[in-house]
């Protein structure tokens, strides 16, 4: 069955992959795509081309001739109304948000709480409400590091979506201030929502969060194997594919107990020790064991974050960014454990479950297309 479908977000990783997954999935949809115009796009997304300006995500889909791509901007009303003028649709599909841990906080809430609540305003004066679904893309940020409980031998076990809000830094508490908006329109509006929570991304054309870490790795030539002891105090590494975040997406939409939910999206429980000595297999670079105690670990992580707090207040002076924004440093000393069975008692299969295959597919598309490499 036809139907029409609104993608903000469109340029993005996320967006672009959203599209693809809808061509290849569900020919007979309409799609409606947008995102801001190209040079306001370009002036906000500095973290796009920290490494280098060649990166960019496949915007060429949006050239299929299925889609109508509209631009607009999400804190600008006007343009908004450019989208929902005598359309109806089925489905609209929210992962449009500023996603960059160094931009002020001003600008994080007015993109990203502010934007999308002009987009639920709008929503709700033209749209069906018995018919739209709408799918609101959120991060597993928005926990911060819960308080877990643990098992007979001490081990925390992974949270799951009750977990209360406990953002540790300004994208984190936009992104919880955006999900609180959007459930005030669920309850007062019986908006029928979904909200996924991601963890950080892997996947082709992945180029902020966990690629700067595979950068690193592969320019330094060996991957730092630091074993913490004990090790119920191993910290794990939350990782999600991105074809399973747009796999899941669609999934969601299509089943009516998603309604009002919520759900993490993360790969099975996968340590940092295991992700980083599975990828330099993978690059093919030095691996060191290095066996830490807990505590000399939490201290020299803490005089590292010490030293990134440094470079980002530098930086800022400087008008220009750190190679590694600070919140990223934070996860040295976190932990960040999340339950993924709500999604699979749903049903829903991942395709890259586990860290293995997802890094896996990951590293041999940057070897691939040289993305690792300082120069074509």
């Amino acid at each position: 069955m036809s139907k029409l479908v609104l993608v903000d977000g469109a340029k993005g990783h996320t967006g672009t992959f959203l599209i693809k997954e809808l061509l290849e999935t569900k020919p007979d949809w309409k799609i409606i795509a947008t995102d801001l115009p190209k040079e306001k796009r370009n002036e906000l997304m500095t973290k796009e081309t920290i490494f280098s300006p060649r990166f960019k995500y496949m915007t060429e889909i949006l050239e299929d001739e299925r889609i109508i791509f509209i631009p607009a901007d999400l804190t600008d009303k006007k343009t908004l109304n450019n989208l929902f003028q005598e359309r109806k649709y089925d489905i609209i599909f929210h992962p449009a948000s500023l996603y960059d841990y160094f931009a002020p906080f001003n600008l994080l809430r007015k993109i990203n709480v502010e934007g999308t609540r002009n987009l639920l305003e709008i929503i709700i004066k033209t749209q069906d409400l018995e018919r739209l679904r709408f799918i609101h893309w959120s991060t597993c940020g928005v926990y911060g590091e819960p308080k877990y409980r643990k098992d007979k031998r001490g081990y925390p076990i992974p949270t799951d979506e009750t977990a209360p809000y406990n953002p540790p830094n300004n994208y984190s508490i936009s992104k919880m201030e955006q999900e609180m908006i959007l459930k005030d329109y669920i309850i007062n509006y019986q908006l029928k929502a979904t909200i996924i929570r991601s963890a950080p991304i892997l996947g082709p054309y992945q180029i902020y969060g966990v690629f700067h870490l595979i950068q690193i790795v592969n320019k330094s030539g060996f991957g730092p194997g630091v074993h913490i002891y004990p090790k119920k105090k191993r910290l794990v590494m939350p990782l999600i594919h991105i074809e399973d975040l747009v796999r899941s997406a669609v999934y969601l939409v299509e089943d009516i107990r998603s309604i009002g939910e919520v759900y993490n999206l993360v790969i099975d429980v996968c340590f940092q020790e295991d992700f980083l000595e599975y990828l330099a297999d993978l690059l093919n670079v030095d691996y060191f064991n290095f066996p830490v105690w807990w505590p000399f670990y939490k201290a020299f992580s803490k005089f590292l974050f010490w030293l990134s707090k440094r470079n980002d207040k530098k930086a800022r002076k400087l008008n220009s960014r750190p190679p590694v924004d600070l919140s990223m440093a934070g996860y040295l000393t976190h932990q960040y454990l999340f339950s993924n069975n709500k999604i699979k008692e749903l049903g829903f299969k991942f395709k890259f479950p586990d860290y293995k295959s997802a890094t896996k597919d990951t590293a041999e598309w940057y070897q691939k297309n040289k993305w690792l490499e300082s120069e074509y």
